[in-house]
């Protein structure tokens, strides 16, 4: 009976190994292709690891390791709402077609991100983060602002039926290069104002195209990075000085058509803005001697000479100031000169031999109403000072619904005046701003037609007119047309009929506007365009490319190439003579064309070369480094400087050791290689020269060879050289003597460990960090490259979420799991990665003879921890926390004093991190039994099965499968796993 139990026990292992034979024979390098069921294989070159998952259940793919691969790619079934193939239409779709790269080619604006392969898209964002147009293209216009930048975009090459949904755009935007920190849907508008941005600091923008709802055939589209800078308003300039700032094209550059700009303002409201502020000043004016004077006016008497006296007399009701011995004057009525001769002949009568003097002090408030379409309408207490435009200053002025120019101002109930404020806003005039008596009464109607002047005129806005108002005397309004409107046509846009919104355009032929226009008249609401001349110059030829003063030149009829470049000293130095780029336009339909011509020959005045120019040619002069291969010479090794350098005749070794600087201290001086290239026919032969570079140095012509192009100096290094930065290591914790060690080239980790006195008693070998600068660089690298792309990643989701998501719970629920993702971003960015190498330590005697017995590099860090003694369970559990150790307790022990995985616990991906890095998963235990490499010996019973070491961590991630589009999370979460072990902490474990 024993027998027969070990013999079925020996015929299970040998099944096990029979299937664990054939799984690596069908994938011998660990790519993770070609498995079923679900397994795991880490051995393969470069640590590649693969997983594929059930078929009913969907699966994904791996390939590459964090040190080794950058990418992932997801393969699966095409069941509703799983992952799909490549060009899957089922709904919530997603695959990925090449390693090293991800993207969802079959969901409606998708975003393809590629490394390496080509893929049938109109887009693809490379490496380096430019576009290749394949097709349709989305060309994006930024221009700063104060605070704010303005976007503007236009889809080209596609044609649109009328049926067609537009576009869905999302503007992304960051202060760094291709990372875009928000992402603001937009519609399907082609213009929108960023707001709220730093000015003077540098802002990218980039435009997400997404196809209309039913329009999965069309393909994503994303526009050129573009950047600015908002700058404060001070800073942006006027129109002019931004017009005269633009550089002038010709028809052969690319010239995209400015729109008229229509946001304009109403004309004349802006007076009144800072005039309440100014309202107190008008009681320090200066008074006439036409003021009249009346109760409430305070006067001032100043008498000298026979008698010495001072009066503050106030005008009381009766309208007489009451003087000391002179008695009462009646002044009220009175103008201002008329009250000083009053009070003097009063005085006369009592005093002789005096001087007086009568001035104004308070001057006396009145009341006066503004009522109709102002800000505040109301009644208002003034200086009697006050005029027609003060009380409308005190009421905030008209409003914009407001007539500016037939405000009406009664008295005793009958109209005594009607001001038009153009009449000040356009010539100065205030004649009509009659001063304010009390129980005035100052109505602003409704306002009258109003028409919009819109373009190249000096003050652009919508203006109200008064009776018939020809179209010349409406742009007088607008200040005229500027230097850069183009008169011959100007536009108008009207409403006919209440209806019907028709265009008009006028023409002058060449003669001057206000002749030609004078008979048409403007209409309520017409909109006038005044365009700008063309922005090409005309009867212009260009010179570009290695010339002292590239640029436009006048063009003359029967102009040559001579004519615009007379002789070399128009050429910067090294010029290419022999050919030079004429481009021009074909007269008939403007196509381009392209001729070349030999610049020395025309230069000669030859007629073959020196041909004749046309207008809007340009002509590019070539520099040799363009046209002719520079002869190079190199130089490796151990110099200061290596590099390709020029070659010039007569170039000797020690020259081209001079040029790299000079020899290094390491330089092995009494021998160096030279090769040297010699082509013969169709082929190249190379040739290699032992040199003896200390005596080429010296001078020594045997060894001081004359060099030939393409020659290339090895200078070797002498034996067991170490550079400064390759010589030390460090050793940390459980060691008897920590500290930094020097090193020899070649001496291992057990050598330096032996110097250091051994490990301690309380050394946790298990637990030891071995980390490596170079390692540590490159996994860096990797971090950074997975965690930009995620962010796009996430990105391109939050885009598409509102249109993808099929219910309230579902959006919401996707929206938290990419919150979640893009912490865990902001954790990583400022994680740094590790450089851990794993490592399996033991006494001195033992691991001299194992494979982990490194050699040393510069830089490595060995850190030895003491005894742990708890273990760590974190991730969807109902009490994350580390836990005492208990020796021989395993998963099932620790999950269970956790509470349990939560609901959303993916139990079926459970993981453990041992203490020594390495990662034991719940798919390598799919079969009941593992190998545990740090305990050497078998582990049956599955994973719940698998006993825990001090310092191990437990690790249950989060179900993402509720929803099926949300898988696509859950594979960024898994990929985020990877790169949070990478840099040492975890982070995705708790999404």
């Amino acid at each position: 009976m024993k027998r027969s139990i070990q013999s079925a026990f020996l015929f299970f292992l040998g099944g096990v190994f029979a299937i664990a034979a054939v799984a690596w024979a069908v994938e011998p390098n660990g790519a993770g292709r070609g498995y079923t069921g679900s397994q795991w294989d880490v051995s393969g070159p470069g640590g590649g690891y693969g997983v594929q998952t059930a078929p009913q259940a969907g699966g994904y793919m791996m390939q590459g390791a964090p040190l080794s691969g950058s990418g992932y790619a997801v393969q699966g079934v095409q069941q509703p709402g799983g992952y799909a193939v490549p060009g899957s239409m089922q709904p919530g779709g997603y695959g990925v077609t090449a390693p090293g790269g991800y993207g969802a080619p079959q969901v409606p604006g998708a975003i393809q991100y590629q490394q390496d392969t080509e893929q049938e898209q109109g887009l693809r964002l490379m490496d380096e983060g430019k576009e290749v147009e394949q097709g349709p293209k989305l060309l994006l216009k930024a221009e700063p602002g104060d605070g704010m930048v303005s976007l503007s975009w236009t889809v080209t090459g596609v044609r649109r039926k009328a049926e067609d949904i537009p576009p869905r755009f999302v503007v992304l935007y960051g202060s760094e290069p291709e990372k875009y920190l928000k992402a603001v849907p937009v519609g399907d508008t082609t213009s929108f104002r960023v707001r709220e941005l730093k000015n003077n600091q540098i802002y990218y923008f980039r435009i997400q195209g997404l196809p209309g709802p039913g329009q999965r055939q069309l393909k994503a589209l994303v526009s050129e990075e573009m950047k600015a800078m908002p700058v404060p308003v001070e800073e942006l300039g006027s129109p002019l000085e931004r017009a005269f700032a633009r550089k002038s094209p010709t028809l052969l550059d690319k010239i995209e058509p400015t729109p008229v700009d229509r946001t304009l303002k109403q004309f004349g409201y802006e007076f009144f803005k800072n005039s309440i502020a100014n309202l107190p000043a008008v009681d320090n004016l200066p008074v006439g001697s036409d003021y009249v004077i009346g109760p409430g006016d305070k006067l001032r008497i100043d008498v000298w000479g026979s008698l010495q006296a001072r009066y503050d007399a106030p005008v009381d009701r009766n309208g007489e100031v009451t003087i000391p011995r002179v008695g009462a004057v009646k002044v009220w009525g009175l103008s201002y000169g008329q009250a000083k001769d009053a009070i003097n002949k009063a005085f006369s009568r009592y005093y002789k031999g005096y001087e007086l003097n009568v001035t104004l002090g308070s001057l006396r408030t009145i009341q006066v109403y503004v009522v109709g379409e102002v800000e505040v309408p109301g009644t208002y207490n003034v200086s009697s000072l006050a005029t027609v435009i003060n009380a409308l200053a005190a009421a905030g002025g008209p409003s914009k619904n407001g007539s500016l120019r037939s405000i009406r101002i009664s008295r005793g109930g009958k109209a005594v005046q009607e001001i038009d404020l153009y009449d000040m806003f356009l010539s100065g005039d205030r004649s009509r701003d009659i001063r304010l008596e009390n129980g005035d009464t100052v109505f602003v109607p409704v306002i009258g037609p109003v028409v919009a002047v819109a373009g190249e005129v000096k003050r652009p806005g919508i203006y109200e007119v008064k009776g018939k108002t020809a179209l010349p005397a409406l742009l007088a309004m607008a200040g005229g047309i500027t230097a850069a409107g183009d008169t011959g046509r100007i536009q108008v846009e009207r409403i006919e009929g209440n209806s019907t919104r028709v265009v008009a355009d006028y023409l002058t032929d060449g003669r001057s506007p206000d002749t030609e226009l004078a008979k048409v008249e403007v209409r309520d609401h017409d909109l006038v365009n005044v365009f700008p001349v063309r922005e090409a110059m005309r009867e212009v030829v260009t010179l570009a490319g290695n010339v002292a003063r590239p640029g436009p030149y006048q063009f003359r009829k029967g102009m040559r190439v001579k004519d615009l470049i007379p002789d070399a000293s128009v050429l910067l130095p090294e010029s290419y003579l022999e050919s030079a780029e004429i481009t021009r336009l074909s007269p008939t339909d403007y196509r381009r064309e392209v001729m070349t011509v030999n610049l020395r020959e025309a230069l000669k005045g030859n007629p073959a070369d020196n041909v004749e120019l046309q207008e809007q040619d340009t002509i590019k002069i070539f520099s040799r480094d363009e046209m002719v291969e520079r002869p190079r010479v190199s130089i490796n090794g151990q110099v200061v400087n290596p590099g390709i350098y020029d070659y010039f005749p007569r170039m000797t070794v020690r020259d081209l050791v001079t040029a790299a600087g000079s020899p290094k201290r390491n330089a092995y001086l009494e021998s160096a290689e030279l090769t040297r290239v010699a082509v013969g026919g169709n082929s190249a032969k190379a040739s290699r020269l032992e040199i003896n570079l200390g005596k080429a140095l010296a001078g020594d012509p045997a060894h001081n060879l004359v060099l030939e192009p393409e020659d290339a100096l090895i200078v070797r290094g002498i034996e067991n050289w170490l550079e400064a930065t390759d010589r030390f290591v460090t050793l940390r914790g459980e060691v008897k003597f920590p500290g930094t060690y020097s090193i020899a080239k070649g001496e291992r980790l057990s050598s330096v460990i032996a110097r250091a006195g051994g490990f301690t008693d309380k050394a946790y070998l298990k637990g030891a960090k071995f980390k490596r600068k170079s390692v540590r660089d490159e996994q860096q690298k990797r971090m950074d490259e997975v965690i930009t792309r995620t962010e796009q990643e996430i990105l391109r989701k939050q885009g598409e979420l509102a249109a993808v998501a099929a219910s309230k719970e579902e959006l919401e629920a996707t929206r938290t799991a990419l919150e979640g993702l893009q912490k865990s971003l902001a954790k990583l960015r400022e994680s740094k990665a590790e450089g851990r190498v794993v490592i399996r330590l033991a006494q001195l005697d033992t691991f001299r003879k194992s494979p982990y017995d490194l050699e040393l590099m510069g830089g490595d860090i060995l850190e030895v921890p003491q005894v742990s003694s708890v273990v760590n369970v974190m991730g969807q559990v109902y009490n994350p926390t580390s836990f005492v150790h208990l020796p021989g307790e395993d998963v099932a022990h620790y999950l269970k004093d956790a509470g349990g995985p939560t609901r959303d616990g993916e139990e079926d991906d459970m993981y453990i991190i041992s203490a020594d890095g390495s990662v034991l998963s719940r798919h390598q235990t799919s079969f009941g039994i593992s190998w545990s490499d740090s305990q050497r010996r078998w582990t049956f019973g599955g994973f719940l099965a698998t006993p825990l070491d001090p310092g191990d961590t437990l690790v249950v991630p989060q179900k993402l499968e509720r929803v099926a589009w949300m898988r696509e999370i859950k594979d960024m979460t898994t990929i985020l796993s990877q790169v949070a072990l990478t840099a040492g902490v975890v982070v995705a474990a708790g999404l």
